[in-house]
């Protein structure tokens, strides 16, 4: 069981605002939106909310289709802190990025 802060901005997708997750077994088992658009996406696609392995499977399809940019940095602890994929560097709204905060991995 892991807990994090999504941040999701750029581009033109269901997935944009800031997102408290909780996950356990590999699933988002709570989402709290923390803004008015995260809020929206809770209560509208609240499957949309992704695990952090969801993010890291958006990235490697990215570079395994070629995108542009398909970045992530990491933490001490290896866990990301933030993840970029952009498409197509000439289309506009096509990319994405993800900052990732306040992870706290289960204890004990």
């Amino acid at each position: 069981m892991y807990a994090y802060t999504l941040t999701s901005s750029e581009g033109e997708r269901s997935l944009i605002g800031a997102f408290r997750v909780t996950v356990r077994d590999g699933k988002v088992v709570k989402a709290v939106g923390l803004d008015d658009s995260g809020r929206r996406v809770v209560r509208q696609l609240p499957d949309e909310v992704p695990t952090l392995g969801e993010l890291l499977a958006e990235m490697a399809q990215a570079r395994r289709a070629k995108a542009d940019t398909a970045e992530a940095e990491y933490g001490a602890d290896g866990h990301p802190e933030r993840i970029l994929v952009d498409w197509d560097k000439n289309a506009i709204d096509d990319e994405a990025l993800y900052v990732i905060s306040a992870y706290q991995p289960a204890v004990g």
